[in-house]
């Protein structure tokens, strides 16, 4: 398999940000899973949002978007634009790669890691959009389990 991790992100209503609180995962994911642990609830969540312009290095190579939570986790690279719902990225100071999939009104956001992928992010972005890691991403889902209910 070469995705190994999945987060199912739901955005929240009552915060002005665009703040995606996890929903379900694997909970297997160690930079994931430490980051949720420093939260005062205990819950793994990003900031969806443009790129800070201190990021400069990154608006360069054609990113816009990025996903943060008091860092940089990563910048969210969109390969179509006909498809924008699809993006990919990698996890900052690992070497594992990123896929992303919105809901077709950005409230939902689901991750899926590919470890060790970061340097083959772009052929398995091409893979996802190409639908010929649905199985692997079923998989994933299925043995995702519910995070306790949203505040």
């Amino acid at each position: 398999m070469k995705l190994t991790d999945y987060y199912k992100m739901q955005e929240l209503k009552v915060m002005k940000s665009h703040r995606f609180d996890c929903i379900s995962s694997t909970k297997e994911y160690e930079p994931f899973e430490s980051i949720g642990q420093k939260a005062r609830d205990k819950r793994f969540f990003i900031y969806y949002s443009n790129v800070p312009s201190r990021f400069i290095q990154n608006t360069k190579l054609g990113v816009d978007k990025a996903i943060t939570n008091g860092k940089n986790i990563s910048s969210v690279y969109v390969p179509d634009l006909n498809n924008p719902l699809y993006g990919y990225g990698d996890t900052k100071n690992t070497d594992d790669a990123l896929l992303f999939l919105f809901s077709y009104d950005y409230k939902q956001l689901e991750i899926f890691v590919g470890r060790g992928l970061k340097n083959n992010k772009k052929g398995l972005c091409s893979l996802f959009v190409n639908g010929e890691l649905n199985a692997e991403i079923e998989l994933l889902r299925k043995k995702a389990k519910n995070n306790e209910t949203l505040r």
